[in-house]
Order: structure tokens, then C-alpha cells, then sequence
């Protein structure tokens, strides 16, 4: 599923727009939707918030509310993961500076009265590429095809109280209606992932603590308790060999 959400407050560029997304997307078998937004409300970050697949943002620097650069902001305060993408549309590229691009992971910038057509196709084909550069987890569930790159997966934890799993990433939570061992049996063959319990699979690379007595194991601001006794020593040994900065506690 690709979301598209358009931050326009100029019904024609916004017309404009949606042309283009339908055009480029005609060709393809991916689900997609695009959500409209000409000014800024609550109702613009609680529908970001919300999003599950791949997202592709068109932002336009000068909306009512707040401008396209501080929604980016805000955006990636809690996305920082492939799977958003950030055009920039703008009428005034003397706004544009290079740290922009650092500092909100922006894809391009284009500008409303130069060839816009052409060059949002260019950015849309750059980052579709992109999008399908990686190796993802994916699935079908409730009518969308969800595909999860394995870099954004932090673990995948069975749930206690509903039959299903729950798959923690940077940008969210996505619930996966099957077994762990379909999944274990997907990611075989990718030495990032690591089970330590029979009912979780974390990915190596992207812990940062281990408490050996709670036990839990920590994902910058995330953490699962699910951590077996006969797996702690292995995961300790692969996490050393691959961040030999990690932190390693006996306490809480």
C-alpha cells in the first residue's frame, strides 16, 4: 500500500498533483491512496500518525497553519524510516537550503513553475526505486498488501492476548495475522534476526541494551521482555560482534 498525502493549499497544484499520482500509478499493481489536506490541523498529523505501508509526502512550503518545512519536522520526529518520503514543492527556491535536506531526509525539492510535471514523475520513479531497493517482509492483510523493510524492523513479538503477532518498527506497529514460525521461515536467510524466545524474533543490529535479570532487551525508546534463558548468552555473544558499543546491565 503507498500513501500519498498532499499538504496544498492551491486547489490547482493540488489538481495537478493528483493527475500525476494517478498517472505514474496506473501502471502498477500497488494499491494506493491519496489523502488532501490545503490547510494545517489536528486532523493533518492524527491521519500521518495513523499511516501503514509506504508513504510518499507532497509538502508545500507556504500553508495556512503551518508551512511544509515544519510539517516534515514533525513528520520525521516520529517516521525516520524508508518507507516516508518527502517532496518538497515550492514557488520560492531561495527558501531551500542544503540543510533541509539533513535535516528532514528530503527526497528533492520541486519547483511549481519549472517542468513540475516532469521532474515530480523523476522524484516519484526515484523513490519508488527506492522503495523497492530493499529487502522487505511482506504480507496481505484486510485487502492491503503491507511490505516492511527489514532495516525498520526492530523485533516481532507474539501477542498474549489475541492470536496474532505485532511487528515493531521505527515507524510504528503493524499486527500480523499468522504464525511466528512463517515468519522466522521468511527471514532465514538474513543474519540480522536473531529468535529469542519461541514467541519473538529481534533484529540484532538495531538493539541497544540488554538486561539480563529482568530480562528486556531495548530499541531506543522500545523493549520486549521475551528473551529465553537458553538464547540470552547466544544474543549476547551476536550482539558484540555487531555493536561493540552496546550496553550489557545486570540491574534495572
Amino acid at each position: 500500500m503507498i500513501n500519498f498525502v498532499i499538504y496544498e493549499d492551491e486547489e490547482y497544484f493540488s489538481e495537478l498533483y493528483r493527475k500525476e499520482i494517478h498517472k505514474f500509478m496506473c501502471n502498477d499493481n500497488d494499491y494506493y491512496k491519496i489523502y488532501n489536506f490545503n490547510k494545517y490541523s489536528d486532523d493533518v498529523m492524527e491521519t500521518i500518525k495513523k499511516l501503514t505501508g509506504q508513504n510518499i509526502y507532497i509538502l508545500d512550503i507556504e500553508v495556512e497553519g503551518k508551512s511544509g518545512l515544519d510539517l516534515a519536522r514533525d513528520i520525521r520526529s516520529f517516521r525516520k524510516t524508508m518507507n516516508d518520503q518527502i517532496i518538497i514543492a515550492t514557488a520560492h527556491l531561495d527558501l531551500i537550503q542544503n540543510a533541509y535536506h539533513k535535516k528532514i531526509l528530503m527526497v528533492d525539492f520541486v519547483s511549481k513553475f519549472d517542468d513540475l510535471e516532469s521532474n515530480l514523475l523523476a522524484c516519484f520513479r526515484d523513490i519508488y526505486e527506492t522503495f523497492n531497493s530493499n529487502e522487505f517482509l511482506s504480507f496481505k492483510q484486510d485487502g492491503e498488501i503491507i511490505r516492511i523493510p527489514y532495516i525498520d524492523i526492530l523485533f516481532i513479538e507474539k501477542d498474549k492476548n489475541e492470536e496474532c503477532l505485532f511487528i515493531e518498527t521505527e515507524g510504528g506497529r503493524f499486527k500480523y495475522r499468522g504464525n511466528i514460525s512463517k515468519i522466522e521461515n521468511m527471514l532465514k536467510n538474513d543474519k540480522r534476526f536473531f529468535k529469542t524466545h519461541r514467541s519473538c524474533i529481534v533484529n540484532t543490529f538495531k538493539i541497544t541494551k540488554i538486561v539480563s535479570n529482568v530480562p528486556a532487551i531495548y530499541f531506543n525508546n522500545k523493549c520486549t521482555n521475551c528473551l529465553s534463558r537458553d538464547k540470552r548468552k547466544e544474543l549476547e555473544d551476536i550482539c558484540m560482534l555487531s555493536d561493540g558499543d552496546l550496553d550489557y546491565d545486570d540491574e534495572v
